[in-house]
């Protein structure tokens, strides 16, 4: 069994270990909201790149390689959007 004092040694060093992983959690909170933007950004900051890509055809290979690579990125960009605004958007309350 131990001691009171172990208790309230055990007790202030487990509210510590709360403490500073909540401060972690907060710094990837913080860190999700400006990936959440920077990724938001991406459709205003390659318009053009974008709208080019889109306007292309199939039929040249170069044309149709670089308009796949544009949905498998599009894709990608989907999936991490939605995880940076979920991590952003968590309650640490």
């Amino acid at each position: 069994m131990a001691t009171t004092s172990e208790i309230d040694v055990g007790m202030n060093a487990i509210a510590q270990r709360l403490y500073d992983q909540r401060q972690v959690m907060l710094k990837v909170k913080q860190n999700a909201t400006g990936a959440s933007a920077s990724l938001a950004a991406i459709p205003t900051d390659f318009a053009a790149v974008i709208s080019a890509v889109q306007a292309f055809g199939t039929t040249d290979p170069y044309e149709a390689a670089v308009k796949a690579k544009l949905a498998k990125l599009t894709t990608e960009y989907n999936a991490l959007k939605t995880v940076a605004d979920a991590v952003a958007g968590a309650n640490l309350g």
